[in-house]
């Protein structure tokens, strides 16, 4: 059973990692987000630029709705890339059930660097040590191996698939528990190489 506290303690929205800066979606990162969904790499597991608009709108609403959702991610050493990703947690439902989600999008230039290992290492410390959750899932194109690869990392399990898109390949649902998640020493994981 999912186990959250209605919202995340205050000076959340804004984190760093090693190398990252963390924050919520802004309106001027439409183009970015834009770009990353339309990237071809990016296209060939469901990306769809068009959507990019409706996308960051309701990423917005999750951050006003529950002081969480997925965040921009940028370059500590290089901010003038603006966001070179966006991910993180969101709150949904896994097929009707309720259920803490891990995403991630990034530009395929920025690809093979660890940087989704990263912010989803950060994403998972949020959910388990301040929000206490009881779980995490991610929901992944079955096509996606890198994807699938640095969630395995990070300790996220297949446990089935969903059909969640209509006319499309299920998608394979992964999860890590809070014991699983308390095992597991938190360390950086070794990046997935572009293409594997």
């Amino acid at each position: 059973m999912l186990m959250l506290s209605p919202t995340p303690p205050a000076g959340d929205d804004l984190l760093q990692t090693a190398r990252l800066t963390l924050r919520p979606p802004e309106d001027a990162d439409l183009s970015l987000l834009h770009q990353a969904l339309s990237d071809p790499a990016n296209r060939r597991f469901g990306a769809d630029g068009a959507c990019a608009s409706a996308r960051l709108s309701h990423w917005q609403a999750l951050w006003a709705r529950d002081a969480i959702g997925p965040w921009a991610v940028q370059l500590q050493d290089r901010p003038q890339h603006g966001a070179i990703g966006f991910g993180g947690l969101s709150r949904g439902l896994v097929a009707g059930v309720p259920a803490l989600l891990l995403e991630f999008h990034f530009r395929s230039d920025f690809w093979g660097c660890g940087y989704a290992a990263e912010m989803s290492l950060t994403a998972l410390r949020l959910a388990f040590d301040r929000l206490k959750a009881g779980a995490v899932q991610s929901l992944l194109p079955p096509g996606n191996t890198a994807a699938r690869k640095t969630v395995e990392r990070l300790g996220l399990r297949l446990k089935g698939s969903v059909a969640d898109h209509p006319g499309e390949a299920a998608s394979l649902l992964y999860e890590i528990n809070v014991a699983q998640f308390s095992e597991r020493p938190p360390q950086q994981p070794e990046p997935t190489p572009f293409g594997a």
